[in-house]
């Protein structure tokens, strides 16, 4: 009969710690914080913005186009100061698992590309795993690409402002997201304090602004020693956390039948 006790101790332990695994694997999505676009010189090719955390610190954003000779490249057009039309209505294609909320207003910074110029974003700090929301990224007669210099994910895509689809942004091999009226947001996994694109080919038009959860100083990265991927501690599997604790309580169980 003890040993009956103690293997239904040890199947509601069990239970128990797959609930705790299973509540834990269902994280809600995160509150993203945006770029207010305060500047842009269309004609230079440069924009600049904030983001303003919770705790009030601010992130300085500044974007620029650079010619292959390093002379300022150029904007399609650049809306400031949440003025203007809201291409990021319908807010479905920004919203995901991982992302709560879409851009707040109509900030966003629009290209045409197709002229060999660079696209590049700094920020006044490192910050982790930022997003980009993205509008019409190329056309159904006009797939455009973004080459980016570093690695990401599509977190949400939909039909937005200007059509699209649940398929209309494909990643490709080599850090290149492909778009054919693509609406959606992606996200740069690790820590960054600048990243860069092209865009090979010229669509007229496609927009974008960016978002960021928290910066490294907010939130350091865990201790080197453990295993990490993407800013991240990797968590336990469950089978693991479930022997620990099962262990555990055959132990209980064990001290138990001996007194």
């Amino acid at each position: 009969m003890r040993i009956e006790r103690i293997a239904k101790k040890l199947a509601c332990v069990a239970l128990a710690g797959a609930g705790v695994m299973v509540g834990a694997s269902e994280a809600s999505a995160v509150v993203y914080h945006y770029v207010d676009w305060q500047t842009a010189d269309v004609a230079a090719g440069t924009a600049s913005g904030v983001i303003t955390l919770p705790d009030t610190s601010m992130v300085t954003v500044d974007f620029e186009a650079i010619n292959p000779d390093a002379s300022p490249g150029n904007l399609f057009f650049a809306q400031t100061n949440g003025g203007g039309t809201n291409y990021w209505n319908p807010d479905a294609p920004y919203l995901s698992a991982q992302v709560d909320n879409a851009p707040p207003d109509s900030d966003i910074v629009a290209l045409i590309g197709g002229v060999d110029q660079t696209y590049r974003v700094t920020l006044s700090e490192p910050i982790k795993d930022p997003i980009m929301a993205i509008v019409s990224l190329g056309s159904g007669s006009i797939p455009t690409t973004y080459d980016f210099d570093s690695p990401f994910t599509i977190v949400s895509q939909g039909a937005g402002f200007w059509g699209g689809g649940p398929a209309a942004l494909q990643p490709l091999p080599g850090d290149i997201l492909l778009g054919a009226e693509g609406h959606g947001t992606i996200q740069f996994i690790g820590t960054f304090d600048t990243f860069a694109w092209d865009v090979p080919t010229p669509e007229n038009w496609h927009g974008f602004t960016f978002g960021i959860r928290t910066t490294l100083a907010i939130e350091p990265d865990p201790p080197t020693g453990g295993p990490t991927t993407g800013g991240s501690a990797v968590p336990e599997p469950v089978s693991a956390v479930l022997g620990v604790m099962g262990l555990g309580a055959l132990g209980v169980g064990t001290r138990r039948r001996v007194v």
